[in-house]
């Protein structure tokens, strides 16, 4: 079994250690901020191969690696497949309001 804070690998912060600071630094990326918006509009996991972005698949996985770092996602390995969630109801009791006040002013493409 994985140790707490972990899946297969993936280490996720605790949101109480995460600051606003590396929250906002993760969301100010243009591409990060349109992966959260997709997963906030999804509801629940997605799998890494349904995030559709003209991105190479190494970009993909170093932003979902700092939006995990920054506490905003959660990774899950299954097998061969890996999924990915918006830790947006943990994130919001951490920063009552932030995703969506940064979702709602966002440019979308």
């Amino acid at each position: 079994m994985a140790p707490r804070g972990t899946s297969k690998g993936h280490e996720h912060p605790a949101l109480s250690e995460v600051d606003l600071v590396t929250v906002l630094s993760a969301l100010a990326e243009p591409t990060r901020l349109r992966i959260v918006g997709m997963l906030a509009e999804f509801e629940g996991e997605r799998a890494w191969k349904d995030i559709e972005l003209p991105i190479a698949q190494s970009t993909l996985s170093h932003h979902l690696k700092i939006l995990r770092n920054a506490g905003l996602v959660q990774n899950r390995t299954e097998g061969t497949r890996c999924f990915v969630s918006l830790r947006d109801h943990e994130i919001d009791g951490r920063f009552p309001g932030l995703l969506e006040a940064v979702l709602s002013c966002r440019d979308t493409p």
